[in-house]
């Protein structure tokens, strides 16, 4: 699938390495988003379009990316997840690839408490390609008509840079530790939501619409 974002930074044509790092880390950011799957649901597969934000300017802009997940319901208990996606943004066209599963447990009626482990790859850029691995925990709240999911979790990146007319170093690799609020409504035929991760110094936002299938 192909979408289309007009202000996500995948360049390091500025050279400096603040902005270097700030390209790196905030992708790694972006792509620890992880779908929301209601642990009790009876729909087996759920289709999640939307978008993430810097809650700050970085250098100038808001940077904003594109997020479309898929996920499957293949047991009561447990959930597959996926990203496959590419879009254009400026002189780059990235590819995202990656897969992950959800494990739901709890009470025996109640399935509140949720984990995830995701692997997601960005490719197809031309100054350095980024390798995540997220994990986090949720629980699951539910007030009047809305489901919050709250938690932690850590993000782990691995970069590689490609030679170019830039000064970024060869390679980067780091640990994010963030808190996660996630909120969503029923609202007709789809599922409205919005969340939040906080890191020291960084916060992303992300706005969605979820169909669930089957």
């Amino acid at each position: 699938c192909i979408l289309d974002s007009q202000s996500a930074e995948f360049r390091f044509d500025n050279g400096d390495d603040g902005y270097v790092r700030s390209v790196v880390n905030t992708s790694a950011f972006w792509l620890s988003e992880s779908p929301i799957m209601h642990p009790t649901t009876s729909n087996r597969v759920i289709f999640q379009p939307g978008f993430s934000s810097s809650l700050t300017r970085l250098w100038g802009k808001y940077w904003t990316y594109p997020n479309l997940d898929i996920g499957i319901k293949v047991t009561r208990n447990l959930a597959v997840t996926g990203k496959i996606f590419g879009f254009s943004t400026g002189k780059e066209s990235p590819q995202i690839m990656g897969a992950g599963f959800q494990y739901y447990f709890g009470g025996a009626d109640t399935l509140d408490w949720s984990t995830s482990i995701q692997r997601v790859d960005l490719k197809g850029l031309n100054h350095f390609r980024l390798a995540s691995l997220t994990l986090d925990i949720r629980k699951w709240i539910s007030w009047r008509f809305v489901d919050f999911r709250l938690g932690t979790g850590s993000n782990f990146f691995k970069e590689v840079s490609y030679s170019g007319n830039h000064n970024a170093p060869a390679a980067m690799e780091g640990q994010i530790n963030f808190i996660g609020v996630d909120a969503i409504i029923r609202y007709t035929i789809f599922n409205i939501g919005a969340g939040t991760r906080i890191h020291p110094g960084s916060t992303m936002v992300t706005l969605f619409i979820q169909k669930e299938l089957f």
